[in-house]
Protein backbone atom coordinates (compact mmCIF):
# COMPACT_ATOMS: atom_id res chain seq x y z
CA UNK A 1 0.00 0.00 0.00
CA UNK A 2 3.24 2.35 0.18
CA UNK A 3 3.41 2.93 -3.48
CA UNK A 4 -0.12 5.57 -3.11
CA UNK A 5 0.85 8.65 -5.46
CA UNK A 6 1.90 11.47 -2.88
CA UNK A 7 -1.81 13.18 -3.59
CA UNK A 8 -3.85 10.47 -2.32
CA UNK A 9 -1.88 10.01 0.63
CA UNK A 10 -1.78 13.40 1.44
CA UNK A 11 -5.69 13.16 1.40
CA UNK A 12 -5.22 9.98 3.40
CA UNK A 13 -3.28 11.10 6.18
CA UNK A 14 -5.55 14.51 5.81
CA UNK A 15 -8.73 12.28 6.84
CA UNK A 16 -6.25 10.08 9.31
CA UNK A 17 -4.96 12.96 11.31
CA UNK A 18 -8.58 14.72 11.54
CA UNK A 19 -9.86 11.31 13.19
CA UNK A 20 -6.98 11.07 15.71
CA UNK A 21 -7.76 15.23 16.57
CA UNK A 22 -11.53 13.97 16.77
CA UNK A 23 -10.66 11.02 19.00
CA UNK A 24 -8.12 12.47 21.44
CA UNK A 25 -10.23 16.35 21.44
CA UNK A 26 -13.16 14.29 23.21
CA UNK A 27 -11.40 13.61 26.15
CA UNK A 28 -10.15 16.82 26.55
CA UNK A 29 -13.83 18.56 25.72
CA UNK A 30 -15.20 16.05 28.23
CA UNK A 31 -13.25 17.18 30.98
CA UNK A 32 -14.21 20.77 30.73
CA UNK A 33 -18.04 20.42 30.09
CA UNK A 34 -18.63 17.33 32.97
CA UNK A 35 -19.41 19.61 35.21
CA UNK A 36 -22.36 21.52 33.88
CA UNK A 37 -23.43 18.28 32.33
CA UNK A 38 -24.00 16.80 36.22
CA UNK A 39 -25.83 20.24 36.81
CA UNK A 40 -27.95 18.85 33.70
CA UNK A 41 -28.94 15.15 34.13
CA UNK A 42 -28.16 14.72 37.75
CA UNK A 43 -26.45 11.53 39.03
CA UNK A 44 -23.18 12.87 40.21
CA UNK A 45 -22.54 9.21 41.68
CA UNK A 46 -21.87 8.25 38.44
CA UNK A 47 -19.39 11.07 37.29
CA UNK A 48 -16.13 8.97 37.38
CA UNK A 49 -18.04 5.96 34.83
CA UNK A 50 -18.45 8.63 32.61
CA UNK A 51 -14.71 8.38 32.03
CA UNK A 52 -13.86 5.25 33.33
CA UNK A 53 -16.88 3.54 30.89
CA UNK A 54 -15.15 5.66 27.83
CA UNK A 55 -11.11 3.83 29.05
CA UNK A 56 -12.70 0.60 29.61
CA UNK A 57 -13.83 0.23 26.41
CA UNK A 58 -11.24 2.00 24.55
CA UNK A 59 -8.56 -0.08 26.68
CA UNK A 60 -10.37 -3.45 25.67
CA UNK A 61 -11.09 -3.04 22.06
CA UNK A 62 -7.34 -1.90 20.94
CA UNK A 63 -6.44 -5.25 20.56
CA UNK A 64 -9.30 -7.08 19.02
CA UNK A 65 -9.02 -4.17 16.25
CA UNK A 66 -5.15 -5.10 15.49
CA UNK A 67 -6.06 -8.61 15.19
CA UNK A 68 -9.27 -8.02 13.02
CA UNK A 69 -7.56 -5.21 10.38
CA UNK A 70 -4.79 -7.81 10.02
CA UNK A 71 -7.48 -10.33 8.83
CA UNK A 72 -9.75 -8.21 6.97
CA UNK A 73 -7.96 -4.88 6.05
CA UNK A 74 -7.29 -1.71 7.77
CA UNK A 75 -9.86 0.04 5.86
CA UNK A 76 -13.18 -2.07 6.55
CA UNK A 77 -11.85 -2.18 10.25
CA UNK A 78 -11.02 1.51 10.23
CA UNK A 79 -14.45 2.64 9.08
CA UNK A 80 -16.26 0.68 11.56
CA UNK A 81 -14.71 2.31 14.14
CA UNK A 82 -15.28 5.51 13.00
CA UNK A 83 -18.69 4.86 12.79
CA UNK A 84 -19.33 3.22 15.96
CA UNK A 85 -17.61 6.59 17.12
CA UNK A 86 -19.81 8.23 15.58
CA UNK A 87 -23.37 6.73 16.29
CA UNK A 88 -21.43 6.63 20.25
CA UNK A 89 -21.12 10.15 20.34
CA UNK A 90 -24.64 11.41 18.69
CA UNK A 91 -26.04 9.00 21.12
CA UNK A 92 -24.60 10.59 24.12
CA UNK A 93 -25.76 13.88 22.91
CA UNK A 94 -29.23 12.42 23.45
CA UNK A 95 -28.68 11.52 26.85
CA UNK A 96 -31.72 11.67 29.23
CA UNK A 97 -30.14 10.87 32.37
CA UNK A 98 -25.93 9.85 33.65
CA UNK A 99 -26.62 6.07 33.87
CA UNK A 100 -27.85 6.59 29.48
CA UNK A 101 -24.90 8.82 29.02
CA UNK A 102 -22.04 5.94 30.38
CA UNK A 103 -23.77 3.41 28.77
CA UNK A 104 -23.36 5.66 25.12
CA UNK A 105 -19.90 6.87 26.66
CA UNK A 106 -18.79 3.18 26.29
CA UNK A 107 -20.20 2.52 22.71
CA UNK A 108 -18.22 5.26 21.85
CA UNK A 109 -14.80 3.92 23.62
CA UNK A 110 -15.45 0.88 22.11
CA UNK A 111 -14.74 2.70 18.32
CA UNK A 112 -11.81 5.29 19.67
CA UNK A 113 -10.74 2.03 20.53
CA UNK A 114 -10.48 0.75 16.75
CA UNK A 115 -9.63 4.89 15.67
CA UNK A 116 -5.98 5.06 16.96
CA UNK A 117 -4.23 1.77 16.25
CA UNK A 118 -5.77 1.54 13.10
CA UNK A 119 -4.99 5.21 12.19
CA UNK A 120 -1.26 4.15 12.82
CA UNK A 121 -1.20 0.79 11.16
CA UNK A 122 -2.78 2.87 7.97
CA UNK A 123 0.16 5.31 8.42
CA UNK A 124 2.53 2.00 8.53
CA UNK A 125 1.46 0.75 5.50
CA UNK A 126 1.04 3.73 3.08
CA UNK A 127 4.76 5.57 3.83
CA UNK A 128 7.73 3.88 3.08
CA UNK A 129 9.87 3.14 6.13
CA UNK A 130 12.05 6.43 5.45
CA UNK A 131 9.29 8.78 6.59
CA UNK A 132 7.39 6.74 8.24
CA UNK A 133 9.04 7.99 11.70
CA UNK A 134 8.25 11.66 10.60
CA UNK A 135 4.99 11.22 10.28
CA UNK A 136 4.26 9.29 13.63
CA UNK A 137 5.49 13.35 14.71
CA UNK A 138 2.75 14.59 12.85
CA UNK A 139 0.12 12.57 14.23
CA UNK A 140 1.72 12.77 17.89
CA UNK A 141 1.22 16.42 17.09
CA UNK A 142 -2.92 16.32 17.13
CA UNK A 143 -2.92 15.26 20.87
CA UNK A 144 -0.96 18.21 21.31
CA UNK A 145 -3.44 20.52 19.37
CA UNK A 146 -6.50 18.62 21.00
CA UNK A 147 -4.60 19.99 24.31
CA UNK A 148 -4.89 22.97 23.52
CA UNK A 149 -7.74 23.94 21.85
CA UNK A 150 -10.05 21.41 23.53
CA UNK A 151 -11.13 23.15 26.69
CA UNK A 152 -11.83 26.37 25.00
CA UNK A 153 -14.37 24.50 22.76
CA UNK A 154 -15.75 22.82 25.57
CA UNK A 155 -16.01 26.19 27.51
CA UNK A 156 -17.17 28.06 24.57
CA UNK A 157 -19.64 25.16 23.55
CA UNK A 158 -21.51 24.57 27.22
CA UNK A 159 -21.42 28.12 26.93
CA UNK A 160 -22.99 29.84 24.07
CA UNK A 161 -24.86 26.26 22.88
CA UNK A 162 -25.51 23.30 24.79
CA UNK A 163 -23.88 20.75 26.02
CA UNK A 164 -24.70 17.98 23.66
CA UNK A 165 -22.79 19.87 21.02
CA UNK A 166 -19.59 18.58 22.65
CA UNK A 167 -20.72 15.12 21.44
CA UNK A 168 -22.60 15.83 18.08
CA UNK A 169 -19.63 18.06 16.57
CA UNK A 170 -18.25 14.41 16.04
CA UNK A 171 -21.00 13.54 13.18
CA UNK A 172 -20.26 15.78 10.60
CA UNK A 173 -16.52 15.67 10.69
CA UNK A 174 -17.02 11.49 11.01
CA UNK A 175 -18.96 11.00 8.08
CA UNK A 176 -16.38 13.25 6.12
CA UNK A 177 -13.68 10.89 7.21
CA UNK A 178 -15.29 8.12 6.67
CA UNK A 179 -16.28 9.01 2.55
CA UNK A 180 -12.51 10.38 2.36
CA UNK A 181 -11.10 6.98 3.52
CA UNK A 182 -14.19 4.91 1.52
CA UNK A 183 -12.91 6.82 -1.98
CA UNK A 184 -9.43 7.41 -1.57
CA UNK A 185 -7.76 4.62 0.19
CA UNK A 186 -7.11 1.30 -1.87
CA UNK A 187 -5.72 -1.81 -0.24
CA UNK A 188 -4.36 -5.44 -1.00
CA UNK A 189 -6.27 -7.94 1.30
CA UNK A 190 -3.81 -11.10 1.46
CA UNK A 191 -6.32 -13.86 0.23
CA UNK A 192 -6.86 -17.02 2.34
CA UNK A 193 -8.39 -18.56 4.83
CA UNK A 194 -9.50 -16.72 7.56
CA UNK A 195 -9.91 -17.33 11.05
CA UNK A 196 -11.06 -15.46 13.94
CA UNK A 197 -9.93 -17.29 17.08
CA UNK A 198 -13.46 -16.74 19.22
CA UNK A 199 -12.13 -18.70 22.31
CA UNK A 200 -8.87 -16.63 22.84
CA UNK A 201 -10.86 -13.68 22.05
CA UNK A 202 -13.53 -13.99 24.56
CA UNK A 203 -10.72 -15.23 27.14
CA UNK A 204 -8.77 -12.51 26.91
CA UNK A 205 -11.36 -9.90 27.15
CA UNK A 206 -13.29 -11.22 30.30
CA UNK A 207 -9.67 -11.26 31.94
CA UNK A 208 -9.13 -7.57 30.68
CA UNK A 209 -12.40 -6.57 31.98
CA UNK A 210 -11.99 -8.50 35.22
CA UNK A 211 -8.54 -6.99 35.60
CA UNK A 212 -10.29 -3.31 34.82
CA UNK A 213 -12.78 -3.82 36.63
CA UNK A 214 -10.89 -4.39 39.56
CA UNK A 215 -8.78 -1.25 39.40
CA UNK A 216 -11.73 0.88 38.72
CA UNK A 217 -13.45 -0.42 42.32
CA UNK A 218 -10.38 0.16 43.69
CA UNK A 219 -9.92 3.18 42.41
CA UNK A 220 -13.56 4.19 44.16
CA UNK A 221 -12.17 2.87 47.69
CA UNK A 222 -14.20 -0.59 47.39
CA UNK A 223 -11.35 -2.04 48.28
CA UNK A 224 -13.21 -3.92 51.36
CA UNK A 225 -15.88 -5.72 49.24
CA UNK A 226 -15.00 -9.30 48.32
CA UNK A 227 -16.28 -8.00 44.59
CA UNK A 228 -12.94 -6.50 43.38
CA UNK A 229 -10.94 -8.89 44.81
CA UNK A 230 -13.04 -11.61 42.90
CA UNK A 231 -12.80 -9.72 39.34
CA UNK A 232 -9.04 -9.94 39.90
CA UNK A 233 -8.81 -13.17 40.89
CA UNK A 234 -10.58 -14.20 38.14
CA UNK A 235 -9.08 -12.44 35.43
CA UNK A 236 -5.47 -13.67 35.94
CA UNK A 237 -7.09 -16.93 35.90
CA UNK A 238 -8.21 -16.41 33.15
CA UNK A 239 -4.98 -14.86 31.75
CA UNK A 240 -3.52 -18.26 32.14
CA UNK A 241 -5.87 -20.45 30.14
CA UNK A 242 -5.60 -17.67 27.57
CA UNK A 243 -2.23 -18.09 27.59
CA UNK A 244 -2.50 -22.18 27.42
CA UNK A 245 -5.44 -21.49 24.80
CA UNK A 246 -3.16 -19.42 22.60
CA UNK A 247 -0.08 -21.92 22.61
CA UNK A 248 -2.41 -24.60 20.98
CA UNK A 249 -4.87 -22.97 18.53
CA UNK A 250 -3.57 -22.54 14.43
CA UNK A 251 -4.14 -18.97 14.20
CA UNK A 252 -4.13 -17.46 17.60
CA UNK A 253 -5.52 -13.93 18.47
CA UNK A 254 -2.73 -12.48 19.99
CA UNK A 255 0.30 -14.16 18.60
CA UNK A 256 2.52 -15.06 21.59
CA UNK A 257 5.44 -15.23 19.02
CA UNK A 258 5.45 -11.54 18.70
CA UNK A 259 6.61 -11.18 21.81
CA UNK A 260 10.07 -13.44 21.31
CA UNK A 261 11.01 -10.41 18.96
CA UNK A 262 13.58 -8.42 21.62
CA UNK A 263 12.08 -5.30 20.42
CA UNK A 264 8.70 -5.89 20.72
CA UNK A 265 8.84 -7.27 24.03
CA UNK A 266 11.44 -4.58 25.71
CA UNK A 267 9.09 -1.45 24.02
CA UNK A 268 5.93 -2.94 25.45
CA UNK A 269 7.52 -3.92 29.11
CA UNK A 270 9.02 -0.19 29.13
CA UNK A 271 5.88 1.43 27.60
CA UNK A 272 3.72 -0.36 30.26
CA UNK A 273 5.88 0.95 33.76
CA UNK A 274 6.33 3.71 31.82
CA UNK A 275 2.08 4.16 31.73
CA UNK A 276 2.01 2.43 35.24
CA UNK A 277 4.03 5.70 36.62
CA UNK A 278 3.29 8.73 34.42
CA UNK A 279 0.60 8.22 33.20
CA UNK A 280 -0.76 7.54 36.47
CA UNK A 281 0.96 10.69 38.10
CA UNK A 282 0.02 13.24 34.67
CA UNK A 283 -3.65 13.30 36.34
CA UNK A 284 -2.50 14.50 39.74
CA UNK A 285 -0.40 17.26 39.36
CA UNK A 286 -3.65 19.54 38.31
CA UNK A 287 -4.75 18.57 42.29
CA UNK A 288 -1.13 19.54 43.52
CA UNK A 289 -1.53 22.44 41.69
CA UNK A 290 -5.01 23.32 42.79
CA UNK A 291 -4.83 22.05 46.53
CA UNK A 292 -1.34 22.45 47.46
CA UNK A 293 0.27 25.21 45.87
CA UNK A 294 -3.67 27.51 45.84
CA UNK A 295 -4.11 27.72 42.31
CA UNK A 296 -7.09 28.47 40.27
CA UNK A 297 -8.50 25.28 38.36
CA UNK A 298 -7.16 26.94 35.45
CA UNK A 299 -4.23 27.24 36.23
CA UNK A 300 -3.70 23.42 37.37
CA UNK A 301 -5.47 22.39 33.95
CA UNK A 302 -3.07 24.29 31.93
CA UNK A 303 -0.32 22.86 33.83
CA UNK A 304 -0.58 19.85 31.54
CA UNK A 305 0.28 21.51 28.50
CA UNK A 306 3.88 21.63 28.81
CA UNK A 307 3.84 18.01 28.75
CA UNK A 308 1.28 17.25 25.43
CA UNK A 309 3.75 20.33 23.45
CA UNK A 310 6.91 18.33 24.75
CA UNK A 311 5.53 15.46 23.66
CA UNK A 312 4.35 16.67 19.90
CA UNK A 313 8.12 18.58 20.05
CA UNK A 314 10.34 15.70 20.36
CA UNK A 315 7.94 13.27 18.43
CA UNK A 316 9.31 14.83 15.58
CA UNK A 317 13.11 14.59 16.67
CA UNK A 318 12.61 10.96 17.45
CA UNK A 319 11.78 10.53 13.96
CA UNK A 320 14.73 11.65 12.84
CA UNK A 321 17.06 10.52 15.36
CA UNK A 322 16.14 6.81 15.10
CA UNK A 323 16.97 7.04 11.35
CA UNK A 324 19.93 7.71 12.18
CA UNK A 325 21.42 5.83 15.10
CA UNK A 326 18.12 3.30 15.80
CA UNK A 327 15.49 2.45 18.34
CA UNK A 328 17.90 2.37 20.89
CA UNK A 329 19.37 6.00 21.64
CA UNK A 330 15.86 7.88 21.57
CA UNK A 331 14.47 5.18 23.94
CA UNK A 332 16.69 5.07 26.45
CA UNK A 333 17.12 9.03 26.25
CA UNK A 334 13.39 9.53 26.23
CA UNK A 335 13.00 6.98 29.76
CA UNK A 336 15.90 9.58 31.35
CA UNK A 337 13.96 12.33 31.04
CA UNK A 338 10.89 10.58 32.33
CA UNK A 339 12.66 9.84 35.38
CA UNK A 340 14.23 12.65 36.18
CA UNK A 341 10.92 14.69 36.00
CA UNK A 342 9.47 11.79 38.07
CA UNK A 343 11.76 12.53 40.38
CA UNK A 344 11.61 16.10 39.97
CA UNK A 345 7.95 15.71 41.23
CA UNK A 346 9.38 14.49 44.77
CA UNK A 347 10.70 17.55 45.44
CA UNK A 348 7.97 19.52 44.69
CA UNK A 349 6.47 21.48 48.13
CA UNK A 350 3.66 24.69 48.47
CA UNK A 351 7.00 26.35 48.02
CA UNK A 352 7.26 25.21 44.85
CA UNK A 353 7.16 27.99 41.65
CA UNK A 354 4.54 27.16 39.32
CA UNK A 355 6.80 27.53 36.96
CA UNK A 356 8.87 24.58 37.77
CA UNK A 357 5.79 22.34 37.63
CA UNK A 358 5.26 23.62 34.17
CA UNK A 359 9.33 23.14 33.08
CA UNK A 360 8.79 19.58 34.94
CA UNK A 361 5.42 18.83 32.87
CA UNK A 362 7.75 19.84 29.47
CA UNK A 363 10.76 17.73 30.50
CA UNK A 364 8.50 14.47 30.71
CA UNK A 365 6.61 15.70 27.68
CA UNK A 366 9.96 15.24 25.89
CA UNK A 367 10.91 11.91 27.06
CA UNK A 368 7.37 10.70 26.33
CA UNK A 369 7.65 11.69 22.77
CA UNK A 370 11.10 10.22 21.93
CA UNK A 371 10.32 7.20 23.51
CA UNK A 372 6.52 6.33 22.44
CA UNK A 373 6.93 7.93 19.68
CA UNK A 374 10.39 5.12 18.94
CA UNK A 375 8.03 2.42 20.39
CA UNK A 376 5.59 2.43 17.85
CA UNK A 377 8.15 2.79 14.68
CA UNK A 378 10.15 -0.26 16.68
CA UNK A 379 7.17 -2.69 16.58
CA UNK A 380 6.07 -2.00 13.77
CA UNK A 381 8.64 -2.63 11.51
CA UNK A 382 9.74 -5.64 13.56
CA UNK A 383 6.62 -7.39 12.00
CA UNK A 384 5.73 -8.10 8.94
CA UNK A 385 3.22 -6.20 7.03
CA UNK A 386 0.43 -8.98 7.77
CA UNK A 387 1.41 -8.64 10.91
CA UNK A 388 1.19 -4.86 11.77
CA UNK A 389 -2.15 -4.35 13.19
CA UNK A 390 -1.42 -6.80 15.77
CA UNK A 391 2.28 -5.29 16.84
CA UNK A 392 0.74 -1.55 16.90
CA UNK A 393 -1.99 -2.70 18.99
CA UNK A 394 0.23 -4.56 21.10
CA UNK A 395 2.35 -1.22 21.91
CA UNK A 396 -1.01 0.95 22.34
CA UNK A 397 -2.46 -1.89 24.76
CA UNK A 398 0.29 -1.98 26.90
CA UNK A 399 0.74 1.55 27.40
CA UNK A 400 -3.18 2.08 28.06
CA UNK A 401 -3.11 -0.68 30.30
CA UNK A 402 -0.29 0.89 32.39
CA UNK A 403 -1.93 4.14 32.37
CA UNK A 404 -5.59 2.13 33.99
CA UNK A 405 -3.35 0.28 36.24
CA UNK A 406 -1.76 3.15 37.55
CA UNK A 407 -4.09 5.88 37.53
CA UNK A 408 -6.17 3.27 40.06
CA UNK A 409 -3.16 2.30 42.07
CA UNK A 410 -1.86 5.68 43.01
CA UNK A 411 -6.07 6.62 43.57
CA UNK A 412 -5.77 4.33 46.19
CA UNK A 413 -2.64 5.45 47.59
CA UNK A 414 -3.99 8.85 47.79
CA UNK A 415 -7.02 7.86 49.34
CA UNK A 416 -5.24 5.88 51.53
CA UNK A 417 -2.75 7.94 53.05
CA UNK A 418 -4.80 10.87 52.94
CA UNK A 419 -7.61 8.78 55.05
CA UNK A 420 -5.16 7.35 57.54
CA UNK A 421 -3.40 11.14 58.31
CA UNK A 422 -6.89 12.57 58.65
CA UNK A 423 -8.11 9.50 61.30
CA UNK A 424 -5.40 9.86 62.85
CA UNK A 425 -5.61 13.65 63.52
CA UNK A 426 -9.24 13.44 64.41
CA UNK A 427 -8.99 10.65 66.80
CA UNK A 428 -5.60 12.93 69.03
CA UNK A 429 -8.33 16.44 68.41
CA UNK A 430 -11.60 15.40 68.63
CA UNK A 431 -12.13 17.14 71.52
CA UNK A 432 -11.03 20.23 70.07
CA UNK A 433 -12.81 19.95 66.40
CA UNK A 434 -16.94 20.89 66.22
CA UNK A 435 -18.83 17.91 64.59
CA UNK A 436 -19.38 19.84 61.55
CA UNK A 437 -15.44 20.30 61.06
CA UNK A 438 -15.07 16.11 61.72
CA UNK A 439 -17.66 15.57 59.68
CA UNK A 440 -16.47 17.72 57.13
CA UNK A 441 -12.88 16.22 57.27
CA UNK A 442 -14.28 12.33 57.46
CA UNK A 443 -16.15 13.04 54.32
CA UNK A 444 -13.01 14.59 52.56
CA UNK A 445 -15.00 17.45 51.66
CA UNK A 446 -13.22 20.05 50.07
CA UNK A 447 -9.63 19.01 51.33
CA UNK A 448 -8.52 19.41 47.95
CA UNK A 449 -9.26 23.01 46.48
CA UNK A 450 -8.13 26.50 48.16
CA UNK A 451 -12.26 26.83 48.67
CA UNK A 452 -12.95 24.06 50.48
CA UNK A 453 -10.28 24.42 52.72
CA UNK A 454 -11.34 27.85 53.42
CA UNK A 455 -14.39 26.58 55.26
CA UNK A 456 -12.27 24.68 57.81
CA UNK A 457 -10.74 26.78 61.07
CA UNK A 458 -7.21 28.02 60.17
CA UNK A 459 -5.09 25.75 61.72
CA UNK A 460 -6.99 21.99 60.50
CA UNK A 461 -6.88 23.66 56.63
CA UNK A 462 -3.22 24.13 57.42
CA UNK A 463 -2.56 20.74 58.91
CA UNK A 464 -4.72 19.36 55.60
CA UNK A 465 -2.88 20.40 53.58
CA UNK A 466 -0.01 19.03 54.85
CA UNK A 467 -1.49 15.82 54.81
CA UNK A 468 -2.57 16.33 51.32
CA UNK A 469 1.02 16.94 50.53
CA UNK A 470 2.45 14.31 52.37
CA UNK A 471 0.01 11.90 50.38
CA UNK A 472 0.88 13.25 47.10
CA UNK A 473 4.32 12.65 47.97
CA UNK A 474 3.61 8.66 48.02
CA UNK A 475 1.63 8.88 45.35
CA UNK A 476 5.14 10.60 42.89
CA UNK A 477 7.01 8.56 44.24
CA UNK A 478 5.68 5.35 43.75
CA UNK A 479 5.34 6.84 40.17
CA UNK A 480 8.92 7.53 40.09
CA UNK A 481 9.84 3.93 41.20
CA UNK A 482 8.08 2.52 37.76
CA UNK A 483 9.68 5.11 35.77
CA UNK A 484 12.98 3.91 37.06
CA UNK A 485 11.49 0.68 36.30
CA UNK A 486 10.95 1.64 32.51
CA UNK A 487 14.34 2.74 32.15
CA UNK A 488 16.43 -0.04 33.40
CA UNK A 489 14.28 -2.47 30.88
CA UNK A 490 14.77 0.25 28.24
CA UNK A 491 18.20 -0.08 29.13
CA UNK A 492 19.20 -3.81 29.59
CA UNK A 493 16.75 -5.15 27.13
CA UNK A 494 15.98 -2.52 24.00
CA UNK A 495 18.61 -4.30 21.85
CA UNK A 496 21.73 -2.01 19.66
CA UNK A 497 21.56 -1.69 16.26
CA UNK A 498 20.28 0.24 13.40
CA UNK A 499 16.89 1.06 12.67
CA UNK A 500 16.80 -1.46 9.48
CA UNK A 501 19.07 -4.08 10.96
CA UNK A 502 16.41 -4.35 13.43
CA UNK A 503 13.25 -4.78 11.11
CA UNK A 504 11.48 -7.46 9.22
CA UNK A 505 11.54 -7.87 5.56
CA UNK A 506 8.32 -7.24 3.30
Amino acid sequence: MNQLNPTRRNIITGALMAATFSAAVEVTIVNAAMPTVVGALGGISLYSWVFSAFMLANTLTVPLYGKLADLYGRKKVFITAVLLFVIGSALCGFSQSMGQLVFFRAIQGMGAGGVLPVTLTIVGDIFPFELRARAQGWFSSMWGLAAIVGPFIGGWTVEYLSWHWIFWFNLPLGILIVLTIAIFLKEQIHEGEKSIDYGGAVLFSLAVLGILAFTQLIGNNEAGHPLPWALLVSGVVLLVFFYRWEQRVKDPFVPLALFRNPIIASSNLSAFLTGMGMFGAINFVPLFVQGILGKSPTLAGLAITPQVLGWSACSVVAGRWLLKQGYRPPIVTGTVLISLSALSFILMNADTPYVFILVSMFVLGCGLGLSMTTYIVAVQNAVSSNERGSATSSQMFSRSMGGACGVTLMGAILSFRLKDEITAYITAHKDELSRKTIQQLEQAQGVTQPEGLATLPEEVAQRVSTFLAQSLDTVFLTAALFSIAALVVAWLLVPKGSASSLSAKE
